[in-house]
């Protein structure tokens, strides 16, 4: 048991470090920075590249926080102040941005193959109680103690914490007494991104160098951070240890140990709704606010209002009309392997409109709809298997099943708002996805997870006899998208929507007018979550089997920046989301070139969105047909 807790307590202290440099930064400039991983993941990276170089280990490690500090420092000092008086949630997902564009950068250069990256103090140790300690592991856990202590210092006995402190309390009258505000942000930034080097490098050799895993082991730090109110260092600092004690104990039984990287998502869960219950975090200047009132949207940022039953049929033929065009020309237009990319780009319209639906009728974001994508996938290859249904029939199951854990998944959305809502979401994704890759997906086995044994056969999940072909799939899964955007319009355009749209305008004001905000808060989530279990099940069908490696945490973060890019506020940037992120990483292999880089263009696409472009491609070709 005790290399368990020695390996856990290395562990939980790498998280302890990262999660003191993201409240530091949180205290400072309000920005919640997700792309802190990412930022550690380049610069190990580029450490180990030049250590595979030959050039000597200590300028070879020290490029590590340099490279990570630039990058920071440069996003702080050019793009933040563009987003400074924004809505927290805002800012936040701008840093997503730059994480994808980072993990696009990484991916591009170093592919995604998992590396070991050896530091000098790995081969050096000493015994405890017959327990092997690394100077790396005793490292960590120096560094983080050094850190907490010494950033509460100069948080309280400097000059610069007290403009640091000045600037988190309150920009414009700080920067009416004289503070620099830009200096002071920049500074901060490069500092935590230095600091993210560091965990980088540390968490490259505690555990395995890979961009993709680095990057989002920020969610373990992030959890951390809950726990201290993105408030208290010492919090933080206990809150890493005992995640990654947890984590690390959890690989200690047979039965426990495919689960134990769910530690951290149920600890960060379980401090939000614990703090948001107590009220603590509104008393206390806890981490976000309940949704503060932003500048007002322009006109054409705003979502469509409700229409009368005229504007809805308008809208409802034309999406037919549409879809009978593209049922009839894309099966002649291109061969087959084009109409499978386009099958799925057609599926991934449907995850996207409830992304959509979320954002911009209540402003909530979901960062974990992947993982109901997966759940409506697991219930249909069950369902398929276990009953022998029809698929027409397997479809809405899928969907209504779904449903039903998304109405659990949201509730949290009752309580919560802005980041709150979106860490939440973010850590039950990732929490499904342990669960998916603990379990697997259905294939044709016994039991309640279906899964087949030792030499067993696998099956796949057959298509349904009216669509086995790969055009006669394509055309049931353009059926299919329409009526899910259908379902999603009326839902817009009726009561709900103009329920859901008092609520966007403000919560106070639409508890004045009589809305039921729970009822039409868990409305929204049940319908996101039924037209993405029906999308799942689609997504089954059409290749036969899933692989967990499909529902990624970090892939409902690409999805939702991919919506973001496309448009969020009209069908069009809908349509346009399922294409951009399924057709043109396919084309960009198809041309030799590296479709890592469309991450780099999501992530860049993501941030100019938020900055200059709320209404996405879809709102800017919409705005080409209105009349100046």
């Amino acid at each position: 048991m005790l290399p368990f807790v020695i390996s856990g307590l290395a562990l939980g202290a790498v998280y302890a470090l990262s999660g003191v440099g993201i409240v530091v930064l949180y205290r400072a400039t309000g920005v919640l920075n997700l792309a802190y991983g990412a930022l550690g993941a380049i610069g190990a990276l580029l450490s180990w590249q030049l250590l595979q170089d030959g050039w000597p280990v200590v300028p070879a490690l020290a490029a590590a926080p340099l490279l990570s500090a630039l990058l920071s420092g440069l996003y702080g000092g050019l793009v933040g102040p563009l987003v400074a008086a924004r809505d927290p949630l805002v800012k936040a997902v701008c840093t997503l941005g730059l994480a994808l564009m980072l993990l696009g950068l990484c991916y591009w250069t170093w592919s995604d193959d998992p590396r070991t990256l050896t530091l000098p103090t790995d081969t050096a140790g000493f015994d405890v109680g017959g327990a092997r300690v690394t100077l790396t592991q005793a490292l960590a856990l120096a560094l983080a103690v050094a850190l907490t202590a010494g950033t509460a210092v100069l948080l309280r006995r400097t000059g610069f914490g007290t403009a640091m402190r000045a600037l988190a309390d309150d920009r414009e009258i700080s920067a009416l007494l004289g503070v620099p505000i830009r200096r002071v942000e920049t500074v901060t930034w490069a500092a935590g991104g230095a600091v993210a080097g560091l965990t980088g490098l540390v968490l490259g050799s505690l555990t395995r160098l890979e961009a993709g895993t680095l990057t989002f082991l920020v969610i373990a730090s992030l959890a951390a951070g809950v726990v201290g109110r993105f408030r208290s260092l010492p919090v933080t600092l206990a809150a890493g240890l005992a995640i990654g004690l947890a984590e690390a104990l959890g690989g200690a039984w047979e039965q426990t140990a495919p689960y134990r990287s769910v530690a951290p998502f149920a600890v960060a869960v379980a401090a939000i709704l614990w703090l948001q219950r107590t009220g603590a975090r509104a008393r206390r200047g806890g981490t976000v606010e309940v949704r503060p009132a932003e500048p007002a949207l322009p006109a054409r940022t705003r979502p469509l209002p409700p229409g009368d039953a005229r504007s809805v049929l308008r809208v409802v033929l034309g999406l037919a009309a549409g879809a009978a065009a593209l049922a009839v020309l894309v099966p002649l237009a291109v061969d087959g392997y084009w109409v499978r990319v386009l099958t799925s780009a057609v599926i991934f319209v449907i995850p996207a409109a409830g992304i959509a639906l979320l954002y911009a009728r209540l402003g909530l974001v979901s960062l974990g709809q992947v993982a109901l994508l997966g759940v409506g996938g697991w219930v249909a290859l069950r369902l398929a298997f276990a009953t022998g249904w029809p698929f027409p029939l397997v479809v809405p199951a899928a969907g209504a099943i779904t449903c039903l854990v998304g109405i659990v998944y949201g509730l949290p959305a009752l309580r919560l708002s802005g980041v709150d809502l979106a860490l939440v979401t973010l850590m039950a994704g990732g929490a499904f996805q342990v669960a998916f890759s603990a379990t697997g997906f259905p294939d044709g086995g016994p039991g309640f997870l279906g899964r087949v044994a030792g030499s067993g056969t696998q099956q796949a999940m057959p298509r349904p006899s009216m669509a086995s072909s790969d055009a006669g799939f394509f055309r049931f899964a353009v059926l299919c998208a329409v009526l899910a955007l259908v379902l999603v319009v009326l839902h817009q355009r009726g009561r709900p929507g103009r329920a859901c749209a008092a609520i966007r305008g403000g919560e106070a004001g639409a508890l004045a007018v009589g809305v039921a905000l729970t009822r039409y808060k868990v409305w929204a989530f049940a319908l996101a979550a039924f037209v993405t279990g029906t999308a799942g099940a689609l997504l089954a069908a059409n290749t036969g089997r899933l692989d967990p490696i499909s529902f990624r945490a970090s892939d409902s973060v690409l999805l939702f920046a991919v919506v973001l890019v496309g448009g969020a506020y009209g069908l069009t940037g809908v349509v346009l989301s399922g294409v951009v992120g399924q057709v043109v990483p396919a084309a960009l292999d198809a041309a030799g070139l590296d479709g890592n880089l469309m991450l780099v263009v999501f992530g860049a696409g993501t941030m100019h969105a938020l900055v200059t472009a709320p209404r996405g491609i879809g709102g800017q070709l919409e705005d080409l047909r209105r009349p100046a």
